[in-house]
């Protein structure tokens, strides 16, 4: 074994040669505007806004909006060179910030993008575009954020890698509408243990946003790292996907966080089903830090791509699904039915 760069090599021993564990890939991040955003200058009853989009090690600032609820940035594509295990286990952490002059920067709210999402075998290159909600911990939601994401990846099929690149992960218990079920391998489980930020010692000294901005992102962090693990236990077994895939998080005081990830291995192909109404189990749940938001208990839904869906007109008595483009599915149980915030998947060369 050897590292060089942040990378991880692997000797081979069929080939005596150097093998990196990793798949680079390139992410590129746009911030383009931002609406409704809260009074921070009780002055003026307006905010000096400005964004930082953050990436594992990687930051980058846009410039500062002055005085405006509703800024417009159009920013330049911020690039990110990572390997495919951090595209996995980081959230991408886009930082909504109030700039002052003469004291620290105000933190207006955050959003957290799971990049998993656009990992998907089938293209090299995808792309993600939407309105995402600014959530703080302790105000909730601050307006929304127009961000455009791209994903540029070098694949590679070598045993040695550490991502599960190109498993899909499904919450419905069945096999998922427009598929079939070639080979089932049988149950998988995974079980990942980090310590609770509320119970180490700096707590006691930092603000509450901190402290549950500090378990926030551990949560998902987690939760990305099991979801790579269950998926790399997918590979080992010949499988594809993961379906009835489940996430449980356990707060075990000063012993720490405890995550299982359970799910049924199977080897999926796409059906030659004709394009007709979707089941209501087949249908995808938002993930983990994408923009989603709660619907009222009874709406007609719409599905106009993956991890798109409208609400329309109540006349509207069934529901209807048209697969455009290929992307990653989400992962956790459905509580309820969510939505994607006028974003847009799309995957392509």
């Amino acid at each position: 074994v050897s590292r060089k760069g942040g990378i991880v090599y692997v000797n081979s021993r069929d080939t005596d040669s150097w093998i990196s564990t990793s798949m680079p890939g390139i992410v590129q991040v746009k911030v383009v505007s931002a609406r409704d955003l809260p009074i921070m200058d009780r002055s003026s009853e307006l905010t000096d806004a400005f964004v930082e989009v953050k990436l594992a090690q990687d930051s980058f600032k846009t410039e500062v909006c002055p005085k405006t609820l509703h800024p417009t940035w159009d920013s330049p594509w911020f690039k990110f060179n990572v390997d495919d295990e951090d595209l996995q286990d980081e959230p991408l952490q886009i930082k909504m910030m109030d700039h002052d002059t003469y004291s620290a920067h105000n933190v207006i709210g955050k959003v957290y993008i799971n990049l998993n999402t656009l990992m998907d075998n089938e293209s090299p290159s995808s792309m993600l575009t939407g309105w995402f909600p600014i959530f703080d911990t302790l105000h909730g939601i601050r307006g929304e954020v127009l961000v455009k994401v791209k994903l540029d990846m070098i694949r590679d099929q070598h045993r040695f890698k550490q991502s599960s690149c190109g498993v899909r992960f499904f919450a419905c218990k069945e096999v998922p509408w427009g598929y079939a079920s070639e080979a089932l391998h049988g149950f998988i489980e995974e079980l990942v243990v980090n310590d609770d930020p509320e119970y180490q010692w700096i707590d006691k000294i930092r603000t509450p946003r901190a402290s549950n901005e500090a378990r926030q992102r551990l949560f998902l962090k987690l939760s990305g790292e099991l979801q790579r693990r269950v998926g790399l236990k997918a590979l080992e077994t010949g499988g594809n996907a993961v379906i009835g895939y489940r996430q449980c998080f356990d707060l075990e005081g000063e012993s720490g966080i405890v995550v299982r990830g359970i799910g049924t291995c199977v080897c999926l192909v796409p059906s030659n089903l004709s394009a007709g109404p979707m089941p209501v189990h087949a249908m995808q749940v938002g993930s983990i830090g994408t923009a989603t938001d709660r619907l009222p208990e009874d709406p007609t839904l719409l599905f106009e791509s993956p991890g798109v869906i409208s609400l329309t007109s109540p006349k509207h008595q069934q529901l209807r699904y048209s697969r455009k483009t290929s992307s990653s599915d989400s992962d956790g149980p459905p509580s309820s039915p969510v939505k994607t915030v006028t974003g847009t998947v799309q995957t392509g060369t």
